[in-house]
């Protein structure tokens, strides 16, 4: 991997389902990695994350590690000053609570944060299937969907910070409600809990994404149906993204990428058939090479100066 910051970042992933922590070296490995549950209680899970912040920290120290800041991505829309959480209706009990400025009351580091799909993006294109690339994708699977895109390397934010909630494009007019109250969303019919609800119902007992998964690789009929009904869901979603951004190369992301051809083979299929002649021959479709850990990597990209650089001369006055 390329050199990403001069000094090791300590990243955060905060997701719908779990919050992990990490420290990114220099080299763009990624070490020590924690994690928690997100659970609804603000105040508890402010106090928890701060615990696994602070054992990440000793821990880094103990072993050498000279952390130069830390890095926040979290799943939702920012405010202007990317300090705290604007909309999330997966995470609505933390929508405005001033968390960059919790953080910073127990950690003497600068604080950066970035939405989960920009951070995954520029994970991605820095270090994974996205480098050289003009115009880059990343679509990260998991709790939610998360899209982000980068032009020349800088993120494309249209609204609120990112490039709009753009997983919540509508792929069945006849589907189910979505917490984002929409109707047949991309995320409703293929994020990890409705995957995980859908595997569970067929064989009565509880189960999570990796259960799936899992069960699918191990030639589970019910499993494989699933993912791949997955897929082709995916698969209509990104020919729509296709259409509208003309992307030269999209990479899927997060928890469901582990499903590898399972999920991308006929995410594939149904993308070739639906997307426009031009937007479909002039793009390539991969798995991210970073895949679970894409967000938790680009945590720390603020923290890479020539790319922070850049994109402030491409912000407006």
């Amino acid at each position: 991997m390329s050199k990403g910051s001069d000094s090791p970042v300590l990243c955060v992933d905060i997701g719908g389902t779990s919050t992990k922590a990490g420290v990114l070296d220099a080299a763009g490995e990624l070490h020590l990695i924690e994690s928690i549950r997100t659970r609804p209680d603000t105040e508890s899970y402010i106090r928890n994350l701060s615990e696994l912040v602070a054992n990440v920290r000793t821990r880094a120290t103990d072993q050498g590690f000279e952390i130069s800041g830390i890095g926040v991505a979290m799943a939702g829309f920012l405010n202007a000053e990317r300090d705290r959480l604007l909309y999330n209706s997966n995470l609505s009990w933390l929508e405005g609570f001033p968390l960059r400025q919790r953080l910073a009351q127990g950690f003497d580091l600068p604080i950066e944060m970035e939405i989960d799909s920009n951070a995954a993006c520029m994970a991605e294109y820095h270090f994974g299937s996205g480098r050289g690339s003009q115009r880059f994708l990343c679509v990260t699977c998991g709790t939610g969907l998360g899209v982000g895109m980068t032009i020349d390397g800088v993120p494309l934010r249209f609204a609120y910070g990112c490039l709009g909630d753009i997983g919540h494009i509508i792929v069945d007019r006849s589907g189910p409600l979505c917490t984002c109250g929409g109707y047949g969303c991309a995320e409703i019919m293929i994020s990890a809990p409705v995957l995980a609800n859908r595997y569970a119902a067929q064989i009565g007992t509880n189960a999570s994404l990796r259960t799936v998964i899992e069960a699918a690789q191990a030639g589970d009929s019910i499993a494989v149906s699933i993912l791949r009904e997955a897929g082709e869901w995916l698969g209509i979603a990104i020919a729509s993204m296709a259409n509208t951004l003309f992307p030269d190369h999209i990479a899927i992301a997060g928890g469901l990428s582990a499903a590898g051809d399972l999920v991308l083979k006929p995410a594939e299929e149904i993308f070739r058939h639906s997307a426009g002649v031009f937007a479909r021959t002039n793009v390539t479709l991969t798995r991210a090479v970073l895949g679970s850990s894409a967000t938790l990597i680009g945590a720390a990209w603020p923290f890479w100066n020539s790319y922070t650089a850049r994109e402030k001369n491409r912000e407006p006055d």
